[in-house]
């Protein structure tokens, strides 16, 4: 469902359709799928960004796209990294990469205060990174540590930012339509001060929600093979392969 049609969903349901409603209507369903996406690290809110780093680099800002997203709408305006999950450094000309932890300054400071120092002597693959406060328009930016002493490629398994739904937009988390409608019904009751009534929807919309965050964990905790058949297998619908 894009925003207009859980907009009007729930404006018709409630028979509360005049324009301000339905713009009310729209901006709670923003604000819950905001709070939704920040809960969790859904599969649908990461994304890998790749970013070309060179020797000596003492900062990496993650301005670019990501390379690779995992939602299914490609209805979904462009987004970029919001936070790091994880890293993987690759030396230019080599196709195995380490993987790059990420710690806070304090940490560093315990394993060896002179670890981030840009001296040549100390150079070498990076196989930690600290975040670094946002730039000025809102991009992510990390140090790598040690500083690299080759040129190679980082790339960054990140949360993504979370992006308004325009009104032919979809929310491209898995099942959120369910728990979007039940909570943003909810914030329709309380504006029109029926309190008992949006308490009961609110409690649906977290059971809904709940679900979403059930179906995700038993998702990432099962895996699947493809085995192929072997030359002579009975097939059981009718002879050898």
């Amino acid at each position: 469902m894009t925003l207009s049609d859980l907009a009007d969903f729930i404006t018709t349901k409630l028979s509360d359709t005049d324009a301000a409603s339905v713009a009310v209507c729209k901006s709670f369903i923003n604000r819950r799928y905001e709070m939704i996406w920040d809960k969790y690290l859904w599969t649908e809110t990461l994304g890998v960004v790749s970013k070309a780093v060179v020797a000596s680099d003492t900062s990496l800002t993650l301005d670019g796209a990501p390379d690779i997203t995992f939602y299914q709408s490609a209805s979904v305006p462009t987004t970029f990294i919001d936070f790091p999950v994880a890293t993987r450094f690759t030396p230019t000309g080599q196709d195995d990469g380490m993987e790059a932890i990420g710690y806070d300054w304090q940490t560093f400071f315990q394993l060896d205060p002179n670890v981030w120092n840009d001296v040549s002597g100390r150079r070498a693959t990076p196989t930690g990174f600290i975040n670094l406060p946002k730039d000025g328009s809102g991009y992510c930016r990390i140090k790598p540590v040690p500083t690299p002493d080759a040129a190679g490629t980082l790339y960054v398994l990140g949360k993504l930012k979370w992006v308004a739904l325009d009104d032919n937009d979809s929310p491209c988390l898995r099942g959120v339509d369910n728990a979007l409608l039940a909570y943003v019904e909810a914030d329709m009751l309380e504006r029109a001060r029926q309190y008992g009534k949006a308490q009961n929807k609110y409690a649906e919309g977290k059971a809904l929600e709940q679900v979403m965050t059930d179906i995700e964990k038993v998702q990432q905790a099962s895996g699947s093979r493809v085995v192929p058949l072997e030359e002579g297998y009975d097939d059981p619908a009718g002879g050898p392969m």
